[in-house]
């Protein structure tokens, strides 16, 4: 079913089938807004990572499921990686080591609805941003790099300019492609290059920019081995950050909607069908797939992630979210439901291949209306953002596109859209 994309940014679609129009605005080589640097924090951060724990930690049903799944997963086509900034990039995936069965955790955490129209119809509203690495590659120096800019403005100055739009939805998701350990262990180091790694601190990043829930199936959470992976798992839950991926799916009830999350890295499908059984059986009402897939740089959709997607909605998703070639592709509304087959890049210090492609990018906003337990309605708003708010330099501060920028931004996704 093909979607039409609203250049006028908001998308209301209730399952209607409209044509899609393509318009394509070529971005001028440098229309980037220049935003002032904040001062740099008066108190200088312990250059030693520390593990901060909270009081309390979110609350689980100590009883988990396990679900084996048989199907070999099929990890995304690869490219390989160079050093460059203004040539191709892409980078070699892997998978974790070993196979990992289907976990169940099960996070009761009750919101009051923030929509009280009626008794029977309930409304939620998502936003998603794509990849989100709190780190910089493992070679690079300190001097501009991630840690710096955390060590002088501290936790609430990445997401600041993007933490209204995220504080006025219910649950807002991120592809976490970091591990978070401080453990400084070279052996625990699985490559020799291309490995991210924040510290277990930068959990309060994702807490103090209001993201709720992070996906971890993706090539660079066991950049630091079994011990980086546990790890990060050790601070979310410290932080009370949710989690899924890797064999975990995640249930939460938000709004008085029960919520579940499950994903992939590949286009492997054995695992997305094991966890929306379980979500189906479990009374889940709103069903979110999240694939780690395709080509690095490759703006269109491939075959595989347009099979895979439609799978998993045949199956019983109600959204679709990919990630992992770090530019921006299409959207397309499958039987009433929304793929986005790529967010792009968020907070990213990786190579890019050009600073217009890779530091472009969309909050994806999704509402739900439920009625009774249908889904009634369903409806996206694509909010345009830079990834940085410095044209210079990258200085992983996301900021909201405007004017020709955000346009520019809208007109590529409608070329791109299925």
């Amino acid at each position: 079913m093909v979607a039409k994309i609203n250049m006028a940014l908001r998308i209301a679609v209730c399952f209607a089938s409209v044509p899609l129009c393509v318009f394509l605005l070529f971005l001028p080589g440098n229309v980037f807004t220049v935003a002032p640097e904040p001062a740099p924090l008066e108190t200088e951060t312990e250059t030693e990572p520390t593990i901060t724990q909270s009081a309390t930690e979110p609350e689980t049903n100590p009883e988990t499921t396990e679900i084996a799944t048989t199907e070999t997963e099929t990890e995304p086509e690869t490219e390989t990686e160079t050093e460059t900034e203004t040539t191709e990039m892409a980078t070699t995936e892997t998978e974790p080591e070993t196979e990992r069965e289907t976990e169940i955790i099960f996070e009761e955490v009750k919101q009051p609805p923030k929509y009280a129209t009626s008794t029977d119809l309930r409304e939620i509203t998502f936003l998603a941003v794509g990849d989100t690495t709190l780190a910089s590659e493992s070679r690079k120096g300190y001097s501009g790099s991630f840690f710096e800019y955390y060590d002088l403005y501290g936790p609430g100055y990445f997401m600041e300019n993007i933490a209204p739009i995220f504080k006025s939805g219910d649950c807002v998701v991120a592809n976490l492609e970091c591990a978070l350990t401080d453990n400084t262990d070279p052996r625990i180091k699985r490559k020799a290059q291309y490995n991210y790694r924040g510290y277990t601190k930068y959990t309060d990043i994702l807490t103090e920019g209001g993201i709720d829930v992070v996906n971890l199936s993706n090539n660079h959470t066991y950049d630091y081995s079994q011990t980086g992976y546990d790890d990060t798992v050790a601070a979310l839950e410290a932080a009370g950050v949710g989690y899924f991926g890797n064999g975990t799916v995640l249930i939460r009830e938000i709004n008085g909607i029960k919520v579940g999350f499950v994903s992939s890295v590949g286009y492997g499908t054995s695992a997305i069908k094991a966890g929306l059984d379980y979500m189906e059986a479990g009374g889940v009402e709103l069903k979110i797939v999240s694939f780690h897939w395709g080509n690095m740089d490759q703006r269109i959709a491939n075959s595989s992630q347009v099979a895979s997607a439609r799978y998993a909605i045949d199956n019983g998703a109600d959204l679709v979210l990919g990630h992992h070639p770090h530019v921006l592709q299409g959207i397309e509304l499958y039987k009433g439901r929304y793929i986005a087959y790529s967010l792009g890049n968020f907070i990213f210090d990786g190579n890019v291949i050009s600073d217009i492609e890779n530091r472009t990018s969309v909050v994806l906003q999704v509402k739900f209306v439920l009625r009774g337990a249908e889904i009634a309605e369903c409806g996206i708003e694509l909010i345009p953002i830079l990834t940085t708010s410095n044209f210079s330099r990258n200085n992983f501060r996301p900021m909201l596109a405007e004017g020709d920028q955000k346009k520019a931004i809208l007109d590529k996704i409608a070329a791109r859209s299925r």
